[in-house]
């Protein structure tokens, strides 16, 4: 029983190592918001798109690779020289491609293009850069992943993020509160995390460039690098279309409300993670049909969880946070936080169809998926916008959220049908978004309205899951 109990603390630790250090680079934004937030709106909100910048790069330069990282590793682990000569071309690649989009970066500096959405100047360079160093520092976290190397992980997780802080931080001291302190002190905080990993890299497998390897991840990955570019379009079309439309200072003060709201993300994300090898458990032992009731009985779990937590997240964004940071610019974004939370609910329901699509490595269906909630997605968005403005990127959210799981729905329905209950997965988050619009007409005090929300959404899950409560006692 020792010898169980402590391989259970190593795996459960492992994890909690492995989430930790996946969540840090979200985490530094949230840290670093007392000081972005002494930039204007404007500012602010061209550092958001300069932010969507940075991911798309990303995304263009990594082209996927972190997702054969692991099986190049785990085919070649027990041949060493084969092992160096794939992991060196993995970072070979990521480092061409991304020398790549940085020469082609300054051209566009060089050449002046017009501007259009976003002024093309040395911040887009440095956002490119910023993509590259990133780049470098996932592909070679992904190694350590595969290794099952919790500790170096995140050891070297808490480095970059230390050093990203710390750049940012020394930005801002330098320079002051003007939009090229947070993404120069972003660049230097990676540039610096990169070194490392390049050391790593060269000490470890080095580093060189195979061109017919790198035929083939391009013919392999195209279709990866396809799904993470409509992903971004998801993640970031609205700062885009607000920019377009409105202008600077609206993509501020939707982004801090949107950035305030993502705090559910981290909670969603702990949850999720933590319920995972149990449902992929079942599904190894029982295959998808019998396994669901694992996946359902987690997942509505999950859901509850997350129902009960968002009044409690939203007394401290919108009744606390503004008394112990007060932003006069940015009260206006307070207004949108609650809608948001309730956008980001429904991630339950959505994590019911990913799960069997991530153990049974049907990944292929991802950029169906993801085509069709964008197809839809964009034409609404332009056209709440056009009528409500920002307030209508936040009814955006709501329609890419249902988007996603209607897309996901329709691909997989008959391939992994789903029985789970639409009152707890759909309904609890259904009923708590009007439980949030009648305390917000009827009660003036965030506190009351949080309370209020609480005591309904509490009733609500008492009755949704009064069989699951009787049988602990």
């Amino acid at each position: 029983m020792a010898i169980t109990t402590q391989g259970l603390l190593r795996t459960s630790g492992s994890a909690l190592a492995f989430t930790l250090g996946g969540m840090l680079p979200l985490l530094s934004a949230f840290v670093l918001l007392p000081y972005y937030t002494k930039l204007s709106t404007a500012d602010f909100g061209l550092f958001a798109l300069y932010t969507g910048l940075y991911v798309l790069m990303q995304t263009l330069i990594n082209f996927g690779i972190d997702s054969i990282v692991g099986v190049s590793y785990i085919e070649n682990h027990d041949q060493p020289a084969k092992l160096r000569q794939v992991m060196s071309g993995l970072a070979g690649f990521v480092t061409q491609t991304g020398l790549l989009a940085l020469v082609l970066a300054a051209l566009l500096v060089a050449i002046g293009p017009p501007e259009f959405l976003l002024p093309w100047n040395e911040l887009a360079l440095a956002s490119v850069a910023s993509a590259l160093f990133f780049a470098l520092f996932k592909t070679y976290s992904t190694v350590l992943v595969n290794q099952q190397k919790p500790v170096p992980y995140l050891g070297l997780a808490l480095l970059n993020f230390a050093l990203v802080l710390g750049g940012t931080w020394f930005a801002f001291q330098v320079d002051g509160y003007q939009l090229r302190a947070p993404i120069w002190g972003r660049t230097l905080g990676l540039g610096l995390s990169a070194l490392v990993v390049m050391a790593l890299w060269l000490r470890n497998y080095g580093i060189r460039w195979d061109s017919a390897q790198s035929k083939t991840w391009l013919r392999l990955l195209y279709p990866m690098v396809l799904y993470n570019l409509l992903g971004w379009g998801l993640r970031f079309a609205d700062r885009f279309v607000l920019q377009g439309a409105l202008g600077p200072e609206t993509v501020g003060l939707f982004d801090f409300a949107f950035k305030l709201a993502m705090i559910l993300e981290f909670l969603q994300v702990g949850l999720f993670n933590a319920v995972l090898p149990r449902i992929y458990h079942a599904f190894k032992e029982r295959g998808f049909l019998l396994g669901r009731e694992v996946l359902n009985r987690n997942l509505h779990s999950f859901t509850a969880v997350v129902v009960l937590a968002i009044p409690v997240i939203y007394a401290g964004v919108v009744g606390l946070l503004p008394e112990i940071m007060p932003r006069p610019a940015y009260q206006a974004s307070y207004a949108w936080v609650g809608p948001l939370l309730w956008t980001l609910s429904l991630r339950g329901m959505f994590n019911a169809y990913l799960a069997p699509l991530f153990y049974f490595k049907e990944t292929a269906l991802f950029p169906k998926f993801y085509a069709l909630s964008m197809a839809l997605y964009l034409p609404v968005l332009a056209l709440l916008v056009a009528f409500k403005g920002a307030e209508g990127a936040v009814w955006a959210s709501a329609a890419v959220a249902l988007l996603q799981v209607g897309s996901v729905h329709w691909f997989t329905r008959s391939s992994y049908p789903m029985n789970y209950s639409w009152a707890k997965m759909l309904g609890l988050p259904l009923w708590g978004t009007l439980t949030y619009f009648a305390s917000v007409a009827v009660l003036e005090s965030v506190w009351l309205q949080s309370m209020a929300m609480l005591a309904l959404n509490a009733l609500a899950v008492l009755v949704l899951f009064r069989r699951e409560i009787r049988s602990l006692r």
